[in-house]
């Protein structure tokens, strides 16, 4: 064996492997699935190792995930929902996030770390989701895990996800519910609908708000029959697999929580809310002119 030729095999392979890590910076060269699937990984790993780091650093309670933590264990000690609307009448919030929580607890673990861990979990997630939304509408897988990266590294999602609140939860479902919208656009396939019509059931069980989604899947629709598209048949058939598994999804939640009364109360509290805040905004403005 030649030992001089030992150093210069060794520079070669050290130049091959830094080549190749340039190369996946080269703006002009196409990521394979490989790297795109090895770099998306590593962000999921960022995101979860930030997010556990700001646990440790600097761990935060809110007004509201002191209220959800006591209403959690609550919920646990009385083994139903009943007696979390007989701690607090006032409940009227969806109370998926809260079931969530209530399962992992249920393995031994504190209604703290059950709350943090839901949050923390679906937060560092969320740049998967997003770099599905990113990469299908700009058709660039650097753009998509740029913009996973940004979400990773996001303060303000940072600090949601290590509370026990229910906006990382909303958002989690939220975003599946808007990158399978882009999907179903895109490809056209009913069952793509009746996937979507399952995450925004537990989307609208997380939050009100999210009926908000179906003008939204209207305007879809709408655009695909104008642009024609899509055909009407093939639009009712869309819609009967969207509506279908929301509600199909609703009711099997809803009976899985026991949260059948309390749910119509909170959902006709929350819109006779809302009415009466715009009353009160359209009576004011009556009363100026």
């Amino acid at each position: 064996m030649n030992m001089d030729t030992l150093p210069s095999k060794h520079n070669e392979r050290g130049g091959t492997f830094l080549k190749r890590v340039c190369l996946l910076f080269h703006p002009e060269k196409e990521l394979t699935s490989f790297q795109t699937s090895f770099l998306l990984a590593l962000i999921g790993l960022l995101a979860l190792a930030v997010r556990l780091l700001s646990l440790r650093l600097e761990p935060a309670l809110s007004r509201d995930g002191c209220l959800y933590l006591e209403l959690i264990q609550v919920w646990h000690d009385t083994g139903s929902l009943d007696g979390v609307l007989k701690h607090w009448p006032e409940f009227w919030i969806p109370p998926f996030p809260l079931y969530l929580m209530l399962l992992v607890m249920k393995c031994g673990f504190s209604a703290y770390l059950s709350g943090v861990g839901v949050n923390i979990f679906l937060g560092s997630l969320l740049p998967g989701i997003i770099y599905l939304i990113a990469n299908e509408v700009c058709r660039s897988r650097r753009i998509a895990l740029a913009s996973a990266l940004l979400i990773a590294l996001n303060p303000p999602m940072i600090e949601l996800a290590v509370e026990p609140l229910r906006d990382t939860v909303y958002l989690f479902f939220a975003g599946l519910v808007i990158c399978l919208l882009i999907f179903c656009i895109r490809r056209q396939k009913w069952y793509l609908w009746g996937i979507t019509g399952v995450f925004l059931g537990m989307a609208f069980l997380t939050r009100y708000e999210t009926l908000e989604f179906f003008p939204l899947a209207g305007i879809c629709w709408g655009i695909a029959i104008c642009r024609k598209t899509m055909d009407w048949k093939k639009l009712l058939i869309c819609c009967f697999s969207l509506s279908a598994a929301f509600v199909v999804t609703v009711c099997l939640l809803i009976s899985a929580m026991g949260a059948e009364d309390h749910l119509y109360k909170s959902y006709g509290k929350y819109y006779l809310v809302k009415w009466k805040n715009i009353e009160k905004k359209f009576c004011k403005e009556n009363i100026l002119k």
